[in-house]
């Protein structure tokens, strides 16, 4: 009867503690998740900031090098175009191809956070429908 008794209790303290600590881990995983849609809209706000500041750069060094390119090519032409001048158009279309490089880096990055965004809305909007459902069918 002792043992019976005994068993009761711990089975029933076990139950307890299994539920505070799932009760527990779910609200750990919605902290995560609230601090995981923090961070990607923080990121994609830094994101589209650097971008615009990116392009506006790369106009302006598109804009130096297509004038560097023009006289560099007219200097050809006329025979008169040194070295230095032929490197200095070079090295611009280089810096312009990085800067480039950074933009689709960023595009991709932005892409990217949307979409795991809208796939995590979907993934919630899934889950929240199942509990609704789960919860009208306990009643």
């Amino acid at each position: 009867m002792k043992r019976l008794l005994f068993l009761s209790i711990t089975i029933s303290l076990l139950l307890c503690g299994c539920e505070s600590k799932h009760d527990k881990l779910q609200e750990e995983i919605r902290l995560r998740k609230e601090a995981l849609i923090h961070k990607q809209d923080s990121v994609l706000k830094a994101s589209q900031k650097e971008m615009e500041a990116l392009d506006k750069e790369i106009q302006i060094v598109n804009r130096k090098y297509n004038q560097m390119k023009h006289e560099a090519q007219a200097a050809h032409d006329a025979g008169t175009a040194t070295a230095e001048q032929l490197r200095s158009v070079t090295r611009m279309r280089m810096h312009r191809d990085s800067l480039k490089t950074r933009f689709d880096m960023l595009c991709a990055k932005i892409k990217y956070i949307r979409r795991r965004q809208s796939e995590m809305a979907l993934w919630n909007e899934k889950n929240t429908s199942v509990k609704d459902s789960t919860a009208a069918g306990k009643r």
